[in-house]
């Protein structure tokens, strides 16, 4: 059990919903699309769609296992850890919680090769996750998507010039855990249920921008993680030459862009909140195949008005809660409170997901 701890923590587990929450936004614009859609089997397709979507959450928790251990493992080689005090699991007296982020696997004496080792496993059982995605929905452009996420975790820190040292870290964080998983769970959700590609019409350029708007909250969430990551490490990353965004701007500057992206995030999902009432017919579904009306839907359910405003209440008051974490998380990083920053914005990354999933019944 103490080792299966310490491979926990260097896993660095408190990150993990920041890589679900794409797959499971993603999941619930796909709910919504099967309730603005016509299926002759809707059972069938509402099984298929829990698989598609448990396949996606397989691969992103694998992926971004995979890309911890590798930050873990390429950083201590590079000597940027080495201002992070020890902290030794055994002494009852100085337990850390599971998100301690001043910690790394050399800490417990785990070997570097161990840890190259455990980034190769992680890897491997995403990309098996992730073949057996492109089997079922005969999407083959994964393929070569997934080679170049794994190359994107690797070289972040690792190789001879990674580009995490180069200032793109940020960029890539947005990308690959915003837009990349977000339109490619949608994707295999979609195609995975059966649904052929000349069905769905996405010519329509409003539509795939409502798409790119919904997948930049789960990417400025990651964002702001990586961010409060390399401002609390700013001196020692320019002291060792790794040179990120937050050193290049300056810490003042990478505070102030780093609140604004969590209130960016939040009011993308308050005016998703808001369309899936004005448009409920139109937003929620983004792509709309087909030209039956509902067919497939909660209507046992959302029939009465009463459940329907209920839920919508239910989820303003999530938004609200949202908003109070946002506060927090800008007021934390504005005055450099990294340490607390961290939860805050792991919370506001759940608080969104949840909010997503609530406009499935809405």
């Amino acid at each position: 059990m103490k080792s299966v701890r310490i491979w926990l923590k260097g896993a660095r587990i408190y990150t993990l919903p920041i890589g679900l929450v794409p797959v499971v936004m993603a999941f619930a614009i796909s709910f919504r699309m099967m309730r603005f859609s016509y299926y002759e089997k809707p059972i069938m397709s509402l099984v298929q769609c829990f698989i598609q979507f448990l396949l996606c959450c397989a691969v992103a928790v694998f992926m971004q296992i995979a890309v911890n251990y590798a930050n873990d493992y390429c950083d201590g080689l590079n000597g940027l850890d080495e201002n992070r005090k020890l902290r030794a699991l055994s002494n009852a007296n100085n337990s850390k919680p599971l998100c301690d982020v001043s910690w790394r696997l050399a800490d417990a004496g785990i070997k570097s090769k161990s840890v190259l080792k455990a980034v190769i496993i992680s890897a491997l059982i995403s990309c098996i996750f992730g073949l057996i995605i492109v089997f079922l929905t005969c999407i083959w452009w994964f393929i070569p998507l997934g080679i170049l996420c794994v190359a994107a975790a690797w070289f972040y820190a690792g190789g001879k010039h990674p580009y995490g040292y180069k200032g793109w870290g940020e960029v890539s964080a947005f990308v690959f855990f915003g837009p990349v998983p977000f339109i490619g769970t949608l994707c295999a959700i979609t195609y995975g249920i059966g649904v052929q590609a000349n069905s769905i019409f996405i010519n329509n350029p409003l539509r795939i921008f409502y798409c790119v708007l919904i997948s930049c909250i789960p990417g400025a969430y990651s964002d702001c993680l990586i961010m409060v990551n390399n401002l609390r490490d700013i001196k020692s990353d320019e002291n060792h030459g790794k040179i990120t965004a937050m050193v290049r701007i300056g810490e003042r500057n990478g505070r102030s862009l780093c609140a604004a992206m969590s209130v960016i995030a939040m009011l993308l999902l308050v005016a998703y909140s808001v369309s899936i009432i004005a448009l409920p017919s139109a937003v929620p579904s983004i792509w709309r195949f087909y030209s039956y009306e509902v067919y497939f839907s909660f209507s046992m359910l959302i029939r009465n008005v009463g459940w329907h405003l209920l839920f919508a209440v239910f989820q303003w008051i999530i938004l609200v809660a949202l908003a109070v974490k946002t506060y927090k998380f800008a007021k934390c990083v504005l005055r450099g409170d990294y340490k607390n920053a961290f939860p805050l914005c792991v919370a506001q990354a759940i608080i969104s997901a949840v909010a997503m999933l609530l406009s499935i019944i809405i």
